[in-house]
């Protein structure tokens, strides 16, 4: 790749286009014009001459395509320059290369015309987008049965249904930035189909919509568009996927949008802008939305494209200061950023869980000792407006106190009041992450018996935390990511014996004392998991409670627990009866799971593909229904 005026860029066009200059004592390599041809009749790219005020006689391509002044300077443009763009210009006919200096430019004309290359035709697309058309995704969302949210709306549900266990956008910092960043379309109508992006699906359609006034690489007009396209993702997140009114299309029209305007927006901030936080936000809720619905290759590859932005703007997780002092409080800034770190770990986790994702390599870094919990974030609370201002909601419970102390590794059992329900999530992932890490070292070694050695502290770490978690627990339904990474972190460790322990005797088992650990240890996980359920089904099995509240990466242990029970059920076939009553209440928690996440419904699938398992063997006696036409949060 050519170099030119001191930046490298990626050409639009073929590479196969070259430059040529044509005047007194050119160098050897220079190419001349050819017989019978004239200057005038070559067009193509700009080419750099020893004259520094030759211009070209109109804009370069990309401005034209913008239209913004251009100041014509060859070989590029300083605004080409400034974006790190490569420069093109297409010259008149009617063009005297000559110049006071007696330079002379040759163009070479190309094979095909660069108006046609849609990368030209859409130099800025952002440019043809505006705050609110990416808003009007909000009012434009129908596939909740019918009903419409405003985004005011769509924020406080968010706060309350999502931010307790995925604490990724700042409650404070969001609230204190809603009026500056979307204040000015208060007063304006939503608009309508017609004027949102993309809603008839042409390249010229994206490009020669209204542009906004002032360039889209300026950062207050970007930044505000990274803030409207998160307010539109957490409009995504609330959604139901399946009501009274029937099953929701989950990655419609909306979701191609919101991806899309999210794919342009890292382009844009690759090509030159810094990104913002919100951007980093947008990945991390586009990234759930994917895992949720059971997309998890697709949120794994939207996670990995959101890292190295976050990587640019610092965001990590934090560490103990060198004052040795962990209980400092941070500043609004630095929490933001601690529980944006840790949202997005607690997610790869997840996304790592499932087998077809274990080859690949972790995006986040590993906690060590000295890394601080996030922040405990702000309990489930009804959000009401200020009076005078809609923007503005007030907090119905103050900021929470710093607990004592936040370190990782500190002596503090998991469940007590001591962390939050985020925290709780975050000291529970990283347990879940040594698991991991475990289970990935020894895929080295597919053959070998797993070393019980290895992990037992772990295995002893695990169930404590899994018992405090139970018996201190009174609002299960706020817990459930925890279960399910305390539950998913056993499965992970021994579910590698589930193969042998099924083709060795109970007495053979009795015999060997790494099986006999490795079936209590199944044991126990599947008892946990099962006793969750028959909490908490029973409290979503009436049309008063609504599963607006469940998380989107609880259901992934009951896929665990279902195939361990069946296997069981082989082993001792004295116990097929309890195995399958235990059987009937994982599928009933999935099977309520799926009203809200389709992550649910893809387990369902794969346990009747892999199996042969018909869930409607288990799912006939139950009485848990879809909640009402709507999107089932009016209940709570």
């Amino acid at each position: 790749m050519q170099s030119n005026g001191g930046f490298m860029g990626y050409s639009p066009v073929s590479e196969a286009t070259s430059l040529a200059i044509s005047s007194p004592g050119l160098s050897p390599g220079s190419r001349p014009l050819q017989d019978g041809q004239s200057a005038g009749s070559y067009s193509g790219d700009a080419v750099m001459t020893d004259a520094s005020d030759v211009h070209a006689s109109r804009a370069c391509e990309k401005c034209r395509a913008s239209k913004r002044k251009c100041d014509k300077k060859l070989p590029s443009c300083d605004r080409c320059k400034r974006l790190n763009a490569k420069c093109h210009y297409i010259q008149d006919q009617n063009f005297n290369n000559s110049n006071p200096n007696n330079a002379q430019v040759v163009f070479l004309q190309q094979s095909h015309s660069l108006a046609s290359d849609i990368l030209f035709r859409g130099a800025e697309p952002l440019e043809g987008i505006t705050v609110s058309q990416i808003l009007s995704l909000v009012s434009l969302d129908t596939t909740s049965g019918g009903v419409q949210h405003d985004y005011a709306h769509s924020t406080a549900l968010y706060f309350n249904f999502i931010h307790p266990w995925y604490g990724v956008v700042h409650q404070t910092l969001f609230y204190r930035q809603l009026p500056n960043m979307l204040g000015s379309t208060e007063s304006r109508s939503p608009p309508d189909m017609e004027s949102s992006p993309y809603s008839h699906s042409t390249a010229d359609n994206q490009i020669t919509g209204q542009r906004s006034q002032s360039s889209c690489t300026g950062s207050p007009e970007l930044a505000s568009k990274e803030f409207a396209l998160l307010v539109v993702l957490m409009n995504l997140n609330i959604r139901m996927r399946l009501t009274a009114a029937g099953e929701q299309h989950m990655f419609d029209e909306t979701y191609r949008t919101v991806k899309r305007i999210l794919a342009l927006l890292l382009m844009v901030c690759a090509d030159g802008p810094h990104p913002t936080v919100e951007l980093v936000q947008c990945g991390a809720l586009l990234a759930l939305y994917e895992y949720g619905h059971g997309e998890i290759e697709t949120a794994y590859q939207t996670l990995s494209q959101t890292a190295p932005v976050a990587r640019v703007l610092g965001i990590s997780a934090r560490q103990k200061g060198d004052s040795g002092i962990d209980d400092v409080p941070l500043t609004l800034v630095e929490e933001q950023q601690n529980c944006l770190w840790w949202g997005l770990f607690i997610l790869e986790q997840f996304i790592h869980q499932d087998d077809a994702m274990r080859h690949l390599p972790f995006v986040f870094e590993s906690p060590t000792r000295t890394t601080l919990l996030p922040e405990s974030q702000i309990e489930p609370q009804v959000v009401t407006p200020i009076p005078g201002n809609s923007l503005m909601p007030a907090l119905s419970s103050p900021r929470p106190t710093l607990p004592s102390s936040r370190l990782l590794t500190t002596d503090v059992e998991v469940g007590s009041q001591k962390l939050g329900s985020f925290q709780v999530s975050a000291k529970t992932a990283s347990i879940f992450h040594r698991a991991l890490m475990i289970d990935k070292e020894r895929q080295s070694r597919p053959h070998e018996k797993p070393l019980l050695s290895v992990f037992n502290d772990l295995d002893i770490e695990i169930r404590m935390a899994t018992k405090n978690l139970l018996q201190q627990s009174l609002d299960w339904e706020t817990k459930l990511d925890c279960f399910a990474m305390l539950i998913g972190a056993l499965f992970v460790l021994y579910t590698p014996f589930l193969e042998i322990l099924e083709h060795s005797t109970p007495a053979a088992i009795e015999t060997d004392p790494d099986l006999t650990v490795a079936l209590t240890a199944l044991r126990f996980a599947c008892k946990m998991s099962t006793e969750i359920s028959c909490k908490v089904n029973p409290a979503f099995d009436s049309t008063s409670r609504s599963p607006a509240i469940l998380c989107a990466p609880a259901g992934a242990s009951c896929y665990r627990v279902i195939l361990a029970y069946a296997c069981l059920s082989r082993i001792f076939p004295d116990e097929y009866e309890a195995c399958q009553k235990a059987i009937t209440e994982k599928f009933e928690s999935l099977w309520l799971f799926s009203f809200r996440w389709g992550f649910a419904e893809k387990m369902m699938r794969q346990l009747e593909n892999k199996t042969g398992i018909n869930r409607d063997v288990y799912l006939r006696n139950t009485s848990i229904a879809p909640p009402p036409r709507g999107l089932g949060y009016e209940q709570q």
